[in-house]
């Protein structure tokens, strides 16, 4: 049977990459020369070497093969939603499809709509999400299409329920992360519902916590909540370093 292809949040290029300069450092410190340039060569390939190990677990930690990170990531924003919603749903950064799909899946009521760029920097595209729902015999149910998430080609209160998953800080279109969060809550009905995970601890795209929480509670929503990732999805002690998953949180409520 034909499997879905999730794809994976570390770019394999940039392993490529580490992997091929701690090779090249690695052999340059073996090669008869003087003492100086072989402990220079050393030592720079064991700084790749530590750079590569790194992003290297993560990439295994997130692969449906390894720790399925990723898949638990999509169960969980799919828990904060009721079974049998109808409407229609959007997910923002749709990636490959897998959690419009699974949304789908979950929920046979739903019209899901998946928006990503699907830029050349990721390894993500709109017909290997087509393809994928195909294989999940969701295709009626699902659609993709090209979009920004800063601005959504969708009028006001559109959408019955609207995810995202570590999709807003990626926005080059906007510094600050919190106007695609705002974006994201307008095509938003009232009374909809909404999970979104991203680095919202970071204060590069979100402030300082305390003044981003502030923040939510002014929105007047129905219902917000704000917490980190590790409360409520346990993961490794090197994932919560903060260049990994140490800073992202996760929103939910009702608008």
């Amino acid at each position: 049977m034909e499997k879905m292809k999730y794809g994976n949040w570390i770019r394999t290029k940039v392993l490529w990459l580490l992997g091929t300069i701690t090779f090249v450092f690695g052999s340059l410190a073996l090669v008869p020369g003087p003492t100086m340039l072989r402990i220079f060569f050393g030592i720079a390939g064991l700084a790749f070497l530590l750079s590569f190990i790194y992003p290297l677990y993560s990439f295994v930690m997130f692969s449906q093969t390894g720790g399925n990170m990723q898949n638990r990531f999509y169960n969980l924003i799919l828990d904060f939603l009721d079974d049998r919603c109808p409407g229609k749903m959007l997910d923002i950064g749709a990636g490959n499809g897998i959690l419009a799909i699974k949304a789908a899946l979950k929920n046979r009521t739903l019209d899901v709509v998946g928006v990503d760029y699907w830029g050349k920097d990721w390894q993500y595209s709109k017909s290997v999400c087509e393809q994928n729902a195909r294989i999940a015999n969701v295709a009626e149910h699902v659609h993709f299409q090209k979009g920004d998430a800063a601005s959504l080609n969708f009028p006001d209160a559109t959408f019955d329920v609207v995810v995202s998953n570590l999709t807003f800080h990626e926005v080059k279109k906007v510094t600050s992360k919190i106007e695609v969060l705002e974006e994201a809550l307008r095509v938003l009905k009232p009374g909809g519902k909404f999970v979104f995970i991203d680095y919202f601890y970071d204060d590069r795209y979100y402030g300082d916590a305390a003044g981003f929480e502030l923040y939510l509670w002014s929105l007047k929503l129905k219902e917000v909540a704000l917490k980190p990732l590790q409360d409520v999805l346990p993961f490794s002690r090197l994932l919560r370093h903060p260049r990994a998953l140490g800073r992202v949180g996760i929103i939910y409520g009702k608008k």
